[in-house]
């Protein structure tokens, strides 16, 4: 969002035309002469170091220029600026705001206190905020008692709260080792070209790229600097293979613990974002990464639906896409259990288990898609 005041604007016109108009009725140009050309006295504030703040006369055609870049029409002050900010913490008197060197945000670092300009012109020189607000130009940052934190417009904002809002031609890049889609990162075009200088990084697909450059190519934030290590199969017919710092992460949806998944390291910090989502355990984690941090895959986005008891005194109580869920072991249809979902599809890992009805299926997952609880793990006896 780029803000423009054009009250600001108009005081502007005014200031000038009000300039000229004495000259203009004596026959004279406004301001000062030098060299046959019309001059105008401004105040120069250099960018980032307002403390060296002098007075400048310019041509007439220039004046709008230095207006877009902060300077402000008359006379600088003759006291040496107030410092703000830092150590000294000294609040600015009115209209005025305390203005740090360019890119210096932080409430910490030590400015000047500055007059909020009266007049800007409407130049477009864009510059971003430490409000994170794109300006028409440096002297609407300070109409609004803004430092500027960058030349150009702000990047926008994506992941987290946001939401995913870049274009096609961009990908939301997060800060290296940053990979939870719930955290937020800024909109960036993805390179065309890249050189081709090898320096291996390791994306958060998993994949090795040669260069951060083509990972971003790619659309893919840098997870670390080098090689991916290479993946650790776990769960199913690999057992457990991973580390106390890691877990088994299985696709979204695919709770089964004889499915294979990934060996995944348990996030140390997350973001306070809340994107609910239902972990494989039963209960709702405030994010994915939440999830991930307590060892969990995702089960499904969204809160968890409260468990729905079935059979025995609750009777059938479950929908067509589900079926009445009991403890491995135990068939008796007078016994209780949950209504759960019927799987969709199953991976093809051959690890055998009897069901209630039988019948010998080649992994639990397919003897819940039939509706079928687990007996016992194995064959069924003849």
């Amino acid at each position: 969002m780029r803000k423009t005041s054009m009250s600001v604007l108009f005081c502007c016109l005014c200031t000038l035309l009000l300039a000229a108009v004495p000259a203009m009725a004596k026959g004279k140009p406004a301001g000062k002469k030098g060299g046959g050309k019309d001059k105008v006295c401004l105040c120069h504030i250099p960018p980032g170091n307002p403390s060296n703040a002098h007075q400048i006369c310019v041509g007439a055609p220039a004046v709008n220029a230095h207006l877009g870049h902060g300077d402000v029409l008359g006379e600088c002050p003759t006291t040496n600026p107030t410092t703000c900010g830092g150590a000294g913490d000294a609040s600015c008197g009115a209209n005025q705001f305390c203005q740090r060197p360019a890119g210096q945000c932080s409430e910490t670092a030590q400015g000047v206190c500055v007059d909020t300009p009266a007049c800007c012109s409407g130049a477009s020189a864009p510059v971003c905020g430490c409000d994170g607000v794109t300006y028409q130009n440096e002297c609407f940052a300070a109409t609004a008692g803004v430092t500027v934190a960058s030349q150009g417009e702000c990047p926008e904002v994506c992941g987290g709260a946001a939401g995913i809002t870049c274009t096609e031609s961009q990908f939301c890049q997060r800060a290296v080792g940053v990979c939870a889609e719930v955290a937020e990162g800024v909109c960036t075009e993805k390179p065309v070209t890249c050189v081709t200088t090898p320096s291996p990084v390791c994306g958060c697909d998993g994949i090795t790229y040669d260069n951060a450059c083509f990972a971003a190519g790619a659309g893919v934030t840098v997870a670390s600097q080098g090689e991916c290590p290479p993946s650790v199969a776990c769960g199913g017919a690999a057992g457990d293979t991973c580390t106390e710092s890691q877990f088994c992460r299985r696709d979204e949806g695919i709770c089964a613990e004889d499915t294979e998944g990934v060996c995944t390291e348990k996030p140390g910090a997350c973001p306070t974002v809340l994107i609910p989502v239902c972990g494989c355990d039963g209960n709702t984690y405030d994010n994915a990464c939440n999830a991930a941090s307590a060892g969990v895959t995702v089960a499904s986005q969204g809160e968890c639906t409260p468990s729905v008891v079935c059979g025995g005194a609750a009777g059938n109580t479950c929908t067509a896409s589900q079926f009445c869920q009991r403890a491995v072991g135990v068939c008796a249809t007078d016994a209780e259990g949950v209504c759960a979902e019927k799987p969709g599809a199953c991976p093809t890992i051959q690890d055998p288990v009897c069901g209630c009805d039988g019948n010998t299926y080649g992994n639990a997952c397919l003897a819940a898609s039939a509706g079928v609880t687990v007996a016992s793990a194995g064959e069924c006896a003849p």
